[in-house]
């Protein structure tokens, strides 16, 4: 019997299915990265969506109050006065940024905490006249991201 030097369509099938077994593990490490990634751009949007409504840049509605809320510490949604005062707050501030704000956020991760750093500066005129910096820490815990703590300043 002569050996065929062809390769059979047998051949390229069970060999695909082999180079595929080998790959798998890199695949799935992929995937879980990918979702890890998307993940952390979901809080850092979260973090976004907090800033602009204390600044009051966003919609100041109870709705946004409710699911910011729904993601903040216990204690600090206390502190704040619950979704009343997250309102409150943001009309406030909505009241007194007036003329265009320009904004430099930094981000920090670290040892699973999610830092966002905020500097805005409202130019009247094209004058600077306040300027803003917030702080935002968050940490998912669990399966959900809390919003550890805010602090805000004016003239910072």
């Amino acid at each position: 019997m002569a050996l065929r030097r062809g390769v059979k369509i047998e051949d390229l099938i069970i060999g695909s299915f082999v180079f595929l077994a080998l790959l798998y593990p890199l695949i799935v490490f992929l995937m879980i990265e990918h979702g890890e990634v998307e993940r952390g751009q979901e809080d850092l949007e979260l973090l976004r969506t907090t800033y602009l409504f204390i600044t009051g840049l966003e919609d100041c509605s109870p709705q946004t109050a409710s699911l910011i809320a729904s993601h903040m510490d216990k204690e600090l949604l206390r502190n704040m006065k619950g979704i009343a005062g997250l309102v409150k707050l943001c009309r406030e501030n909505g009241n007194r940024l007036r003329g265009s704000v320009s904004i430099d956020e930094e981000v920090r991760r670290k040892e699973g905490y999610l830092t966002l750093t905020v500097k805005l500066v409202i130019r009247e005129k094209g004058i600077p006249r306040r300027r803003f910096k917030i702080v935002l820490l968050g940490k998912r815990i669990g399966g959900s991201f809390k919003i550890l703590e805010i602090k805000h300043a004016e003239g910072s």
